[in-house]
C-alpha cells in the first residue's frame, strides 16, 4: 500500500487513492474554496491519488445546481 506506484507517466508516491465523491458544493458550476479545501485536505493527508467529483460537460447536464461544470446560458 505504501510503495510507489508508476503507470507510463504517471507516478505516485504511494497506492492510496482518495475516490470521488459528489459534494454539490459549486456555485454555478464553478468550484470555489470550500473545493479547494477539501480537496487539498485531502492530499495533505498522503495519498498517492484524488480524484475530483465528476464535472459536467454542459450546464443542462447537471445533475443538481451544485454540480461542476460550464456556466449557464446568459452568465
Amino acid at each position: 500500500m505504501f510503495a510507489p506506484f508508476k503507470l507510463r507517466d504517471m507516478a505516485l508516491e504511494n497506492r492510496i487513492v482518495v475516490s470521488p465523491m459528489a459534494q454539490y458544493k459549486a456555485t454555478d458550476g464553478c468550484p470555489n474554496d470550500w473545493h479547494l479545501v477539501h480537496y487539498g485536505e485531502r492530499a495533505k493527508g498522503g495519498a498517492g491519488l484524488v480524484y475530483t467529483e465528476m464535472t459536467c460537460v454542459s450546464a443542462e447536464g447537471r445533475i443538481t445546481p451544485g454540480c461542476t461544470g460550464p456556466l449557464s446560458a446568459g452568465t
